[in-house]
């Protein structure tokens, strides 16, 4: 049987590497989704993680997708927090979907996510085991992690030689979904991206500025680098 691991590199994924690991998985491929919005840091993430990857006789594979750059403007403008945001669909969900039918046709490989029922309420009846999961091409999908609580999975990050991050994955950087804590975090170069391309998508036909977060949410701030201030 083959494994497709779908990974971020952030904790849950290592933990899920060093799992598969342990669990003795043969004919694993793990596999990154380029959103083309990671920051910088992120990127030297990634190739930590395939690296630990390949040590522990996996295949990697990246996805290239359109980019968030891209697609904000093919969209003429930004993702909405919530159920409008439209970003992994575009970014990840279609470009993995297209991948798995070029090199699974058959439908024969188990895809493997790092979800854990304490991360949400949304997740707490998290299936381990899923026979055909449609974000998956209707493929089996399986959740080794879901019963595992963070100590757990902590213990699993430690075992493969990584410290334990103190912030979710930046492969989307600023993610759509930031809070104040990931706002505090955004460096020079990343605010001046978005504050690039706010002033690129100009004024939508309301006349207000295509931002990337909506000013009501953030105290009336608009536009990145307000928002920035804001959070600080």
């Amino acid at each position: 049987m083959s494994y497709i691991i779908f990974a971020s590199y952030g904790n849950d994924s290592i933990a899920l590497i060093q799992l598969a690991k342990e669990k003795g998985l043969s004919g694993v491929t793990v596999v990154y989704s380029d959103t083309g919005w990671a920051s910088d840091f992120w990127l030297e993430r990634v190739e930590k993680g395939e690296a630990f990857a390949k040590s522990c006789g996996f295949d990697t594979v990246r996805i290239a997708s359109e980019g968030m750059e891209a697609l904000v403007k093919r969209k003429k403008g930004w993702p909405m927090g919530g159920g409008g945001a439209f970003c992994t669909a575009e970014l990840k969900v279609k470009p993995a979907l297209a991948w798995l039918e070029e090199n699974d046709p058959e439908k024969e490989a188990t895809c493997v996510i790092g979800v854990r029922r304490e991360e949400s309420a949304n997740r707490r009846q998290f299936p381990e085991w899923t026979e055909e999961s449609p974000n998956h091409g209707g493929r089996e999908l399986y959740a080794p992690l879901v019963r595992h609580n963070e100590a757990a999975r902590n213990e699993l990050i430690l075992a493969a030689g990584f410290d334990v991050l103190p912030h979710r994955s930046s492969e989307c950087f600023p993610c759509v979904h930031a809070n104040i804590g990931d706002l505090r975090q955004l460096d020079e170069a990343s605010i001046a991206r978005v504050e690039r391309i706010e002033g690129e998508l100009g004024i939508n036909s309301k006349g207000n500025p295509r931002v990337l977060f909506r000013p009501k949410r953030h105290k009336g701030a608009v536009g990145i680098r307000s928002v920035v201030a804001w959070a600080k």
